[in-house]
């Protein structure tokens, strides 16, 4: 009797060791990713001068011998952030609520579906272009799932009649979670920001660009 209670408590110990180190691995795997897909949208933003949306041009290179196949590589900004991360096969989502990161007043936006339209681009003539579905985060929407989150933060006023934005800097959030057999998912966030961009791109989307620039 007492060796059955023994040997019992020896595979207890043995699997709680064995789903504390899976549960470690699985979380760590999840945040390398995460890690990997938050500096890659902030590097994006940082090399497009904020965050614009628009199709992308045509280059002159081709994928192959056939006259169509074009390479399309001036995407704007959060189409080239949907491709990038389509192509890693990212699909965690969570809430940003409201009032995350530098300050309460700091207007957050997210993006609700990177996966709408079936065909990773949609291709006409002349351009090519990739579903953006991006919202407003406010108290009716705060609790809603996103894929990422990005907000954009103003760090100077220009002289007035200045024709170029503010300097600024760019927060993202993205997720990732611990999935286990026996145990609940649990979605934990991961922030970074960009460095200053002393003069932010004028066509960036309508929602970040000040009142009076014009693409």
């Amino acid at each position: 009797m007492r060796q059955s209670i023994g040997n019992i408590w020896i595979t207890g110990l043995v699997i709680t060791f064995m789903l504390i180190f899976t549960g470690y691995l699985a979380v760590t795997i999840s945040y390398s990713a995460a890690v990997k897909n938050k500096n890659y949208i902030l590097s994006i933003i940082e090399k497009r001068n904020g965050i614009t949306s628009k199709a992308g041009v045509g280059s002159t290179s081709k994928l192959t011998n056939r006259s169509d196949a074009t390479v399309y590589v001036n995407f704007g900004t959060l189409e080239t952030i949907n491709l990038f991360l389509r192509g890693s096969s990212y699909k965690q989502q969570g809430t940003c609520g409201e009032g995350v990161g530098d300050a309460k007043d700091v207007q957050w936006y997210g993006v609700k579906d990177i996966y709408k339209d079936k065909n990773a681009i949609s291709i006409s003539k002349n351009n090519a272009s990739v579903y953006v579905d991006k919202v407003k985060i406010d108290n009716r929407n705060k609790n809603d799932k996103y894929y990422y989150c990005f907000a954009k933060i103003n760090i100077n006023n220009r002289q007035n009649g200045s024709i170029n934005p503010p300097a600024a800097y760019y927060r993202v959030r993205l997720f990732y979670a611990l999935e286990l057999p026996i145990v609940s998912s649990m979605v934990f966030t991961i922030d970074g920001k960009t460095d200053i961009i002393e003069t932010p791109s004028r066509c960036e989307i309508d929602e970040l660009r000040p009142s009076g620039i014009n693409c």
